[in-house]
């Protein structure tokens, strides 16, 4: 196998697709193959702790991440180890250097299982002792945390009524699980076991043999799925989940094709197998939608067709209002997505673009590599969920108001662009908008929102420097979270500054600041500058100092600095400006209010 071939297989998005033996083998593989800089965005340390063997799992979770163009350093526990670290936090284990802690436990170490004379209220107590162990863990851990959920347990206890019984022992682990759900602290994330098992037909968590063989309780086949999920999870804390969906139309949306078939001969129709497919799919997508994802239409159609099949269709369920942008042209598929990433301020890999046509996947898999492709089969549309479902895509813990606006706040920018290339006078246009920003304290009920910017942003973030809401809360006096409104919309919250004072060197140090694409284009960072100036110089000082990543990712950040004037200097990593050097060329028109 070439070293071609090699980096071929490492870097598909189909990559879950693989058999496990393939998997194993290309995880041997990159023992002797290195990757240069360019291909992986972020390096991150990854400590795992387990109730039974995981050297499969690590294999597979290594290759799995730097698929996703991460690359890990794994610090693996010895086997059953996690049964010790999680009554002992002051164990190496946790203090150790690491980005991400994966626990992997097991029900077969329940110290309090019930019985069958046990009555409710003492099954209850009894786990509630037994989630107790795990959520004293987790409030003493500030880090982030990926674990499983409890596996249903190897040996039954009220055999096939075991799940029905209040007594039964499978039961009680649905118990424990849902204790530690309804009280799961932010910096934990859960990955569901008997939904991934449910969801891969392929996997199974009770592989008896393998567990005697080898004392790991799931089959081979069941790692890829956990480490997509692993992966998911990971990728979402450090911001590059996907934010939207580019979605083709004809037997992708509807069954058929528009501009042949028209309005009556589309197949929407519940009454068949594959129209009930295709409404499923649009139900499945509009809940997406509904949880913050944006959903654009890139597809070779005439326009005047589909926006008669969006507004006649009895049966349709994503309307026209339901898409933030829709190409409908004969134009190249990957100039439309660029022009969509472009008007949406989103970088390419924030994209998912699925489509039937397997020309067209290509197409954009050559021309845009960043934007991850789904080739449907539209022979299968029945498959459609779960070929998007597979690849855990999207990330949807702790979401916040800004999140399930989202849609809508990307509207307001597309309409905000259309009355922007109306205005012969852009310094009019801006102030007509009459823009104003507020500066608040961090607290409980903005700590969330503040956190989460300082993960997912990437274009305007100075460096890799993320903090956890604990920390957050801490420094309480050196953050101030940004909102911003106009006469379009509220925002929200759309940026976090964090700073301190240093007497010693005359100087105001940030030790990140980061601002959401959303508004980009208004300013807003030309207005911070300007009171980061009028903060040095009310002190007396001089210079403001900050640690600054240069990354493909925050291009936007380094054109500001450089339309600034900004002379940086270097010294041992921490560069500094002289405010005097400052020259804020644009005006911002913003006011500070309170809101």
């Amino acid at each position: 196998m070439s070293k071609k071939d090699i980096y071929k297989d490492i870097f598909n998005t189909e990559l879950i697709k693989f058999n496990i033996s393939k998997i194993q083998q290309l995880s041997q593989k990159l023992i002797n193959y290195k990757l240069s800089k360019k291909h992986l965005k972020n390096k991150i340390i990854i400590s795992i702790s387990s109730d039974y063997t995981t050297n499969f799992f690590t294999d597979v979770l290594k290759l799995f991440l730097i698929n996703k163009k991460i690359q890990p350093k794994i610090l693996e526990s010895e086997y059953g180890s996690l049964r010790y670290h999680i009554r002992d936090t002051n164990s190496f284990f946790w203090k150790q250097k690491s980005d991400f802690l994966i626990l992997l436990p097991s029900s077969k170490n329940f110290s309090y299982l019930p019985n069958i004379h046990d009555n409710k209220k003492v099954i209850k107590k009894k786990a509630e002792k037994e989630a107790k162990l795990w959520l004293d863990a987790w409030s003493k851990v500030d880090k982030n945390i990926i674990q499983t959920t409890f596996d249903p347990p190897i040996i039954p206890g009220l055999s096939n009524e075991d799940a029905v019984t209040f007594s039964g022992h499978l039961h009680f682990v649905r118990m424990v699980n849902s204790i530690l759900i309804e009280k799961l602290p932010n910096h934990v994330n859960l990955i569901d076991v008997e939904n991934l098992v449910f969801n891969n037909q392929n996997s199974n968590w009770k592989d008896t043999r393998l567990f005697y063989l080898a004392k790991q309780p799931f089959s081979m086949e069941t790692i890829p799925p956990l480490a997509t999920r692993v992966c998911g999870k990971i990728l979402g804390k450090l911001g590059f989940a996907k934010k939207a969906i580019i979605l083709d139309l004809d037997n992708t949306l509807w069954g058929g094709i528009a501009g042949d078939d028209g309005v009556d001969g589309i197949n929407l129709d519940s009454n068949s197998p594959d129209g009930e497919a295709y409404l499923n799919f649009q139900k499945y997508l509009k809940r997406l939608s509904l949880n913050g994802i944006i959903l654009c239409i890139c597809s070779k159609n005439d326009p005047e067709v589909i926006k008669e099949i969006f507004k006649k269709h009895n049966d349709i369920i994503l309307r026209q209002e339901d898409f933030t942008i829709i190409k409908t042209n004969f134009d190249d598929k990957a100039k439309n997505i660029r022009e969509i990433s472009k008007t949406l301020n989103l970088n390419l890999d924030s994209f998912v673009f699925i489509d039937d046509s397997k020309i067209e996947c290509a197409l954009v898999k050559k021309e845009l590599p960043e934007v991850f492709v789904i080739n449907l089969d539209s022979s299968q549309p029945y498959d459609y969920i779960n070929k998007v479902e597979s690849h855990d895509l999207f990330y949807f813990r702790n979401l916040t108001p800004a999140d399930l606006n989202r849609a809508k706040s990307y509207k307001g920018i597309k309409k905000l662009e259309k009355i922007k290339s109306n205005s012969s006078n852009l310094e009019k246009f801006l102030k007509d908008l009459k823009p104003e920003i507020h500066f608040e304290k961090i607290k409980k009920s903005n700590v969330p929102r503040a956190a989460q910017l300082l993960a997912k942003t990437n274009q305007f973030k100075l460096n890799q420097k993320v903090f956890s809401e604990k920390e957050l809360l801490k420094n309480n006096n050196k953050v101030i979270v940004i909102s911003f409104k106009d006469i379009i919309q509220n925002y929200g919250i759309i940026g976090v500054l964090i700073f301190n004072y240093k007497k010693k060197d005359l100087a105001i140090e940030i030790e990140n600041w980061v601002i959401s694409c959303r508004v980009f284009s208004r300013r807003v960072e030309n207005f911070i500058l300007d009171y980061l100036k009028k903060e040095v110089k009310k002190k007396k000082f001089k210079r403001i100092l900050f640690k600054l990543d240069l990354t493909r990712k925050n291009q936007y950040l380094q054109i500001f600095l450089k339309k600034s004037n900004i002379k940086i200097i270097e010294n041992n990593k921490r560069y500094s400006i002289l405010v005097s050097d400052i020259k804020n060329k644009e005006k911002n028109y913003i006011t500070l209010k309170d809101f």
